[in-house]
């Protein structure tokens, strides 16, 4: 009986073995474990890292492939959210990606691989130095890894909803997609046709001429000049079935039952789904290189001359505005002004982002950004020297510019300023050490002058021995803890002076709306002097985030104000358009379900009362004025719209308030 049992027992486990996927029940193992033909079961959903795959023995070399390839069999009710992170053991090296696969779906999820520009060929880099994406798929990128020695693939797998342990498995890792760049010498010469659109490719919704753009002009202008927000809404696009509340007459903000948001000029919770640079196009260079382009010089000539060049100077091409000339014709700011705000309403955004067209009696909410110029600090590059006179020179002059919007009640507010540079809370205070002179530097001395009764007393803290406080400088030990202490007090006395100045002077140009800070980014994100700081001055915190998801954005939320996101994009360096983006899709489809899911989780983060997607045209194939070149519009130089997004947004507008809830 004994022996029956045994032999009943190995039956089952070969049955089990054979039939049933493997179950790897460590995090960690090694890809020589893995059969590539068999399905493993992923189980710590509730995990940082679901899976570690080791590539020590067994190596996945990717160097001749253009993505990073898994597959996934999602058995779950729920969309899931497959994060990725590969890299060769040096964490600053690191690439990370999102992919959504479907609910009850088989999909293989794909992760683009970046390239080093020294792999490209170099007659591209002469004409397109500072571009981030060449044709076929070729996209470099300044953070790039050994492709021959990848270390490691770490999955982490989330969905918006629990889900059961036993509905999500996954293949091993592998490359797909052949890389296989083009030689600038092969390729077809003009690189950009009339229209601004790459010459040597075809994508559905390419334009083939002219005739073709007039005529969806026409049914652009029919189809969108008396578009209007739904009746769910206020004359702003306000959310009346949230309640009423004081009518100031212009944009505010109030918290709400434990969550914040902007409250508009009737009285309406208002939450801003934005688009930067509404209506507008990037100018590509041409200079010293028009044989790269079709001859349409005297077509631009013409048209520049009639419309205050618009269209092109020397240097450059603004091909987004050649092409709505030819679209709407002699009128076309106006019709594209009208056709755009129709656009905003029938699709559900309802906030022009930071440097959008705006003209008086707009009839959708908008931003303004004003800004002065930047300059260096010692290292320390596109920082602020708020104590130079100049800096208030032009600081008031640029609010002084759009003074005359100072009374519109659709104004929500303004930016001042767009990433600023802080570095570290030591960073400027060493750099200016470095220095002799500049008006940071005086007030520099003059802060210690009056911290101190006199050179000897800091001499003594600092154990230095400088003769006057002009001759303090960087050759000092900045582990000392005292040192480390009063160059930390400097810093947020010059953060503090930069925002209270701000604040002073944008009080006096615009009493009634809402100072929108300035717009940090990622290297800011988590210096708590800067955004304490911040948070005393600006009615709203503005954040740039360029990641994945928000999920772990929350390092504000003790200090008791609201947060826009000022701008986020995920790019697929598709349809003509070379470069990918500050965040990879792989197609249009997982564009716009990146593109709800981040929105989602802004929508229900109690602090977060805006998100607004970078940018409204795509870039240029051949690179706007930095070179930068970015599939990530939601219209492209030709000014068709890319449906999945439009159906992405108007999925967001349908159902964020049900999310806010």
């Amino acid at each position: 009986m004994r022996l029956l049992a045994v032999k009943i027992s190995f039956f089952i486990l070969f049955l089990v073995i054979t039939f049933f996927p493997k179950n790897i029940l460590a995090i960690k193992y090694s890809s020589c474990d893995i059969n590539k033909d068999d399905w493993y079961k992923i189980i710590d959903f509730d995990k940082d890292v679901s899976v570690e795959i080791f590539y020590n023995e067994c190596k996945l070399n990717l160097k001749d492939y253009r993505y990073l390839a898994i597959p996934i069999n999602n058995k779950s009710s729920e969309k899931l959210f497959i994060d990725a992170i590969w890299g060769n053991g040096k964490k600053w090296l690191d690439f990370n990606a999102r992919y959504i696969v479907k609910p009850n779906s088989i999909d293989t999820v794909k992760y683009l691989i970046h390239r080093n520009k020294k792999e490209l060929d170099k007659d591209w880099l002469n004409h397109f130095p500072n571009a981030r994406g060449f044709p076929n798929g070729v996209h470099s990128h300044w953070r790039t890894i050994n492709l021959n020695e990848l270390n490691y693939v770490k999955l982490k797998v989330s969905a918006n909803k629990n889900i059961d342990n036993n509905s999500v498995f996954f293949k091993a890792p592998f490359g797909e997609s052949n890389y296989e760049p083009i030689q600038f010498n092969d390729q077809s010469i003009p690189i950009i046709d009339e229209l601004g659109q790459y010459s040597s490719a075809n994508w559905e919704g390419k334009i083939e001429n002219i005739q073709q753009l007039k005529k969806q002009g026409e049914i652009d202008e029919q189809l969108y000049k008396s578009a209007k927000f739904s009746t769910d809404h206020s004359i702003y696009g306000g959310f009346k079935k949230v309640g009423k509340y004081n009518a100031s007459g212009f944009f505010r903000t109030q918290k709400i039952d434990d969550k914040w948001w902007f409250i508009d000029p009737n009285g309406y919770p208002f939450w801003s789904i934005g688009v930067t640079g509404a209506g507008k196009g990037s100018q590509t260079k041409i200079l010293n290189k028009k044989f790269l382009f079709s001859d349409i010089s005297d077509e631009i000539n013409i048209l520049s001359t009639s419309n205050n060049n618009k269209i092109s100077n020397k240097r450059g091409i603004n091909y987004y505005n050649l092409n709505l000339i030819r679209k709407y014709g002699k009128n076309w700011e106006e019709v594209h002004h009208d056709v755009t705000i129709g656009r905003y309403k029938n699709w559900g955004i309802n906030t022009f982002g930071a440097w959008s067209m705006v003209q008086n009696h707009s009839n959708i909410p908008y931003t303004l950004v004003a800004s002065t110029k930047k300059q260096n600090i010692g290292k320390i590059e596109n920082a602020i020297d708020p104590f130079n006179p100049q800096f208030i020179i032009d600081l008031k002059n640029n609010l002084n510019n759009f003074k005359n919007h100072s009374n519109d009640p659709w104004l929500i507010g303004v930016f001042v300023h767009n990433e600023i540079h802080w570095g570290k809370n030591l960073d400027i205070p060493i750099e200016l050490l470095k220095l002799s002179n500049s008006p940071a530097r005086s007030e520099l001395e003059s802060f210690f002058q009056n911290k101190y009764s006199s050179i000897k007393e800091m001499n003594q803290v600092w154990s230095s021995n400088y003769e006057n406080f002009k001759d303090i400088n960087n050759q000092i030990d900045i582990k000392n803890q005292k040192v480390h202490s009063d160059l930390k007090d400097f810093f947020e006395f010059y953060v503090d002076y930069y925002f209270k100045t701000v604040d002073r002077e944008f009080r006096k140009v615009f009493p009634n709306h809402l100072y929108l800070g300035c717009r940090l980014y990622e290297k800011t994100h988590g210096n708590k002097i800067v955004r304490k700081i911040a948070s005393k001055y600006c009615d709203v915190l503005s954040y740039n985030v360029y990641k994945y998801s928000l999920s772990d954005f929350d390092f504000f939320k003790n200090l008791n104000k609201p947060v826009i996101i000022g701008e986020f994009h995920f790019g697929t360096g598709t349809h003509g358009v070379w470069g990918t983006g500050l965040r990879v899709a792989y197609n249009l489809e997982q564009q716009a379900e990146l593109y709800k899911q981040f929105v989602y989780e802004a929508s229900i983060n109690p602090a977060i009362i805006g998100a607004h997607w970078f940018q409204w045209t795509d870039q240029p194939a051949t690179g706007r004025f930095d070179g930068e070149n970015f599939r990530i519009g939601f219209v492209s130089i030709t000014d068709q719209p890319y449906e999945n997004l439009v159906d992405a947004t108007k999925h967001i507008n349908s159902n964020l308030l049900e999310w806010r809830k």
